[in-house]
């Protein structure tokens, strides 16, 4: 699998997924029904993690709140930066943040780009970083198993994903030590890739 190769791809391919994607909250109606409740309720600082661009981060910063941005690539990064209040290179399995000061999390279709074996490590991570009675809205595709594209966005590069279930995502944000808030499915929209997308928001608990 391409995994190590990530970081490259999507340094070649920034630019164009930028001009594919960057409006991609358009035709999303049920995308942007959650970032703006998420965005209403999430508290200072918010981190999106696996920004790309910064669409997703951008929305809920135009909504109010600061926004910082990671992504494992340089190039996303930089363009994201325009956007949000700062954007880092940084992998989501060992983020660069002090523990518990994170107000909120978001993650939409950025956890599909580590292996399966690592969910449970990203997961745990976001639940050190924010503070207790914070938020995480994350987002992935529905499939069994890890895929290889050898092409992607018209370059010839690889990229590797993997598919999860609901009820996999799940049972892993609980054993992060995260409460779900809620989980739900939704077909694809005609402008998208023929995926179920799958949403999961949850909350660290407050200290007892």
């Amino acid at each position: 699998m391409a995994w190590d190769e990530l970081r490259g791809s999507y340094d070649t391919v920034a630019r164009r997924y930028e001009e594919r994607f960057l409006g991609e909250l358009e035709t999303k109606p049920r995308d942007r029904e959650l970032l703006e409740a998420f965005a209403a309720s999430a508290a200072d600082p918010v981190v999106e993690v696996g920004c790309g661009p910064g669409q997703i981060g951008s929305f809920a910063r135009q909504r109010g709140r600061r926004v910082f941005g990671l992504d494992l690539s340089s190039e996303m990064a930089r363009l994201a930066g325009r956007r949000l209040d700062a954007a880092l290179v940084a992998d989501m399995r060992s983020l660069p943040i002090a523990t518990s000061t994170v107000g909120a999390l978001v993650a939409f279709y950025s956890l599909i780009h580590v292996p399966r074996a690592d969910l449970g490590a990203v997961l745990t991570e976001f639940h050190r970083v924010l503070r207790p009675g914070g938020r995480v809205l994350f987002s992935a595709h529905e499939g069994v198993g890890e895929i290889q594209l050898d092409e992607f966005i018209g370059e010839p590069v690889r990229v590797a994903a993997t598919f999860f279930g609901l009820d996999e995502l799940t049972t892993a944000t609980g054993a992060a030590g995260l409460r779900v808030a809620f989980a739900e499915r939704r077909n694809p929209y005609p402008t998208e890739s023929e995926t179920v997308r799958l949403y999961v928001e949850a909350t660290k608990p407050a200290a007892g």
